[in-house]
């Protein structure tokens, strides 16, 4: 199969789920809300109100919103339209002067994007589809929140380890396989798991953002920034997928920069019980 070749609904996705069978759902919501970004305030205000109509409310008189899954969904939308805005914003960071030739942080989580998700996929293809019809349901497996799950382990790994990055990949193996979503892949084996992560890793390291060495962009806030950014954006579901929201929204949310609105912070408490953010069980590899 063409790793290039895919369903232009699928990279601009709204609805909360995901089965393209092309692309194994690596590419899955990211080009939708990175257009965004690069839209003007008034597509973004739109998008904002267009969610927003959406939301419906309990009768008693404190008109909170209802508990009911549109409204979690919604809210989780309304979380990337604030990603969106802030990435629209948000100048480069300064990096020893020379602020023009650093990326921006829309720029660094879309050198992500291709170097993590799309060009990891392009070389995976050709190794799956020469496991013939099994690369089929790895590909179907891989829709359910396969690639979230990738980002999240990496920040969380990448966030407790800060030293010794050759031992990142094996962690990352590790808490994929132990993902409580895994028992939903059947068909993506610790064989496949490791496949992933090592071109996502590779494709990481690529990415490295104008020439930082790995080390001090693994020790610096904007590569974990961009991480979770890319996992709320590329996940179907952030309102089924509690580690998208417990590990990427509530950082991002607690960020100085101010990422999510207070609005929304509040929203997303008042919808969602999540525990905060625990460390992460770190094992050898």
């Amino acid at each position: 199969m063409d790793a290039d070749r895919h369903n232009p609904r699928c990279a601009k996705a709204e609805k909360h789920r995901c089965v393209c069978s092309e692309c194994g759902g690596s590419q899955h919501g990211v080009q939708g809300w990175l257009d965004l970004v690069n839209q003007d305030d008034a597509g973004r205000r739109g998008r904002r109100e267009f969610f927003e109509n959406k939301l419906s409310w309990t009768q008693d008189r404190s008109q909170r919103a209802q508990k009911d899954r549109v409204n979690r969904e919604v809210a989780t939308d309304l979380a990337r339209v604030d990603i969106a805005d802030w990435l629209a914003t948000t100048p480069p960071p300064h990096a020893g002067g020379e602020t023009e030739a650093y990326p921006s942080p829309a720029e660094q989580v879309t050198a992500l994007a291709e170097e993590m998700a799309r060009g990891a996929w392009r070389e995976i293809t050709p190794e799956l589809d020469r496991a013939a019809a099994y690369a089929r349901g790895v590909r179907r497996d891989l829709t359910h929140h396969g690639w979230c799950d990738l980002f999240i382990a990496m920040a969380r790994v990448v966030e407790a380890t800060r030293r010794g990055f050759d031992s990142i990949p094996g962690q990352v193996k590790d808490m994929i396989l132990r993902s409580p979503l895994q028992a939903g892949r059947p068909n993506v084996t610790e064989a496949v798991v490791g496949l992933i992560v090592d071109k996502a890793w590779r494709g990481f390291q690529v990415a490295a953002f104008s020439g930082v060495p790995l080390l001090d962009l693994i020790s610096n806030e904007e590569a974990l920034r961009a991480l979770r950014i890319l996992a709320v954006f590329i996940c179907p579901a952030p309102a089924q997928h509690p580690a998208v929201r417990q590990h990427a929204l509530t950082p991002l949310g607690e960020d100085a920069t101010k990422i999510l609105t207070d609005r929304t912070r509040a929203r997303l408490a008042e919808l969602f019980t999540d525990p905060p953010p625990d460390g992460v069980a770190l094992t050898g590899g």
